[in-house]
């Protein structure tokens, strides 16, 4: 018998295994450094130079806004120039994460350092075991997933009602579903990554896909820090 009919499906299926971990490597390694970018840009802007920012907020009404229109240009540039040039999709993506990190810097005037950094170390560990299970899992995360979507439309109709009623018990309850909610999401939108490169990997721009699946998971990410933060800090915020 011949060993070599045994040794090249073998191959194939190592060198899949090898493309596939490196693919997901470069996922993760985009989004750790958009929250990297976020962090510091938030840090620098809360704390280093809180007076001088916040000044200058105070002095500008209009730079807000001003934030908003970009971040929002930006998830429209990234979702379209990533296929087209990953170095373009991926500059977005950085300009998106440090846009984001002067937004979040006003987390430093509501709650106190410790709550934020327990918070995120929080956030990092629930992230980072739904993203290991996202990839692992056999499961078809598919139903859930898409359950969650609309869950999370359900969750922001009810949000902008709250903005009106201003009830911070609403507010507390719901960030709750929300964690959940894209908690579910991390999980899905990895599983959907690995799915994408094992059925079309050789047909489209890896590094493209690697950019538009590190956008989605920064920004899973981002809001399952931002809800476990009104969570952590219910009741005891600065204000």
């Amino acid at each position: 018998m011949n060993n070599n009919e045994y040794q090249q499906p073998r191959r194939e299926v190592n060198s899949q295994a090898s493309g596939l971990s490196a693919f997901m490597s470069k996922v993760f390694g985009y989004m750790g450094g958009a929250v990297l970018i976020s962090a510091i840009v938030a840090v620098l802007a809360g704390v280093v130079f809180q007076q001088q920012y916040f000044s200058f907020i105070a002095a500008n009404r209009w730079f807000p806004i001003v934030l908003v229109v970009a971040e929002f240009g930006l998830v429209i540039g990234t979702s379209f120039k990533a296929n087209r040039s990953a170095a373009a999709g991926l500059t977005m993506l950085f300009g998106f994460a440090a846009i984001n990190g002067l937004m979040l810097s006003s987390i430093f005037l509501q709650y106190a350092s410790a709550t934020i950094f327990s918070a995120f170390f929080a956030s990092a560990a629930i992230f980072g075991g739904m993203a290991f299970y996202g990839s692992t899992t056999h499961r078809d995360l598919t139903k859930i997933g898409t359950q969650a979507m609309f869950a999370l439309i359900g969750i922001l109709i009810v949000s902008l009602i709250n903005i009106f009623l201003r009830s911070s018990f609403i507010s507390f309850i719901f960030s709750f579903v929300i964690v959940a909610v894209f908690v579910v999401l991390t999980a899905w939108d990895t599983q959907r990554m690995r799915k994408i490169y094992e059925q079309y990997g050789n047909q489209i721009s890896l590094s493209g896909l690697a950019v538009q699946g590190a956008f989605q998971l920064y920004l899973d990410f981002i809001n399952i820090f931002i809800y476990i933060l009104q969570i952590f800090g219910y009741g005891s915020n600065r204000n």
